[in-house]
C-alpha cells in the first residue's frame, strides 16, 4: 500500500485496538488484537490524497479518524465509488487472501489510520482459527457492501442519492484549507440524482438544518462528511425507515 502525502508517527495502537474490540473484532480477545497490532504503525494522511492504488501490495489498516472512499475507475477517467469507510472500519482484508485489489482508496477528509504488519497478521491467521474466522466474516461483509451499493442505485431515496453524489463530487476535487466541497448547482444536482430542483432544494435545506452542509450558489460545503456518509442507503437503514414511516420515496 502506497501512502501519499502522509506522516508516520511513533506506534500508539491503543485507539485502533479499542475501536476494533468494540466493533468488527469484538469476538476476538483483546490480547489477540494487541498481538496483531505489534509492528504496526499509525499514519496521518491529508484530505484528497491517494492512500492505495490498484498496483500496490496488499495491506491491512483500520481507520481511526476521518473518512475514506474505495473506488474503481475506467480507462476514460470515470469513477465509481464502491464503499465509504468510517472510523472503526477495516481496509484490505480480502486482499490478504486474494492479493492486491483492483481499487483505489482516497482520503475524503484528513485521515488517521493504523496499518498492521501484514506478514505478522498472515502468520497469525494461519495459526489461529479465531483470527481466520474474523477475517472470513469481514470478507463476507465486504461482499454484502457491494450488493448494497448495487441495490442502493435502485432503492435509495432522493436524500440518500443527494448525499452520495455530494460526497462523490467533493472527493473528486482537492480539499481547500481542510474544507470538503462539492461544486454543483441545485439543477445539476437534481439532474444527476434523477429528481427535480425543488425536491433537491428541500433536501439541501434539511441537511443545512441538521448541520451537515453549508450551501451557496454553485457550491455545497460538507461540514461533517462522516455523518453525511451515514445517510447513504443500506438495507438495515431502509428497513428501519419503513417501520417508522420515514422511508417514502420522492
Amino acid at each position: 500500500m502506497r501512502l501519499t502525502e502522509q506522516t508516520e508517527q511513533e506506534p500508539s495502537p491503543r485507539g485502533a485496538i479499542t475501536l476494533l474490540h468494540q466493533g468488527c473484532w469484538q469476538h476476538l480477545p483483546i490480547g489477540t488484537i494487541e498481538r496483531l497490532a505489534v509492528g504496526g504503525r499509525p499514519t496521518e494522511c491529508a484530505a484528497g490524497y491517494t492512500v492505495y492504488s490498484e498496483a500496490d501490495a496488499e495491506a491491512l489498516a483500520v481507520i481511526t479518524r476521518g473518512l475514506v472512499r474505495v473506488y474503481m475507475h475506467a480507462s476514460d477517467g470515470r469513477q465509481v465509488t464502491v464503499r465509504y469507510v468510517r472510523p472503526g472500519g477495516l481496509l484490505g482484508v480480502p486482499a490478504l487472501v486474494g492479493g492486491p485489489a483492483p481499487v483505489f482508496v482516497q482520503a475524503v477528509t484528513a485521515v488517521s489510520a493504523f496499518f498492521f504488519d501484514v506478514a505478522r497478521v498472515k502468520r497469525a491467521a494461519r495459526d489461529d482459527s479465531a483470527i481466520a474466522w474474523a477475517f472470513a466474516e469481514e470478507a463476507v461483509h465486504r461482499l454484502y457492501d457491494v450488493l448494497e451499493e448495487l441495490a442502493g442505485n435502485a432503492f435509495a431515496t432522493v436524500r440518500q442519492r443527494v448525499a452520495r453524489h455530494l460526497l462523490d463530487l467533493a472527493a473528486a476535487r482537492p480539499a481547500a484549507a481542510g474544507r470538503v466541497t462539492a461544486l454543483v448547482s441545485q439543477q445539476d444536482l437534481a439532474n444527476s440524482v434523477g429528481s427535480v430542483r425543488e425536491v433537491v432544494a428541500r433536501v439541501l435545506a434539511e441537511l443545512r438544518a441538521e448541520g451537515l452542509v453549508l450551501t451557496s450558489p454553485g457550491r455545497v460545503e460538507i461540514l461533517d462528511p462522516v455523518r453525511l456518509s451515514r445517510q447513504l442507503w443500506s438495507r438495515t437503514r431502509d428497513e428501519s425507515h419503513r417501520q417508522d414511516g420515514r422511508g417514502q420515496r420522492e
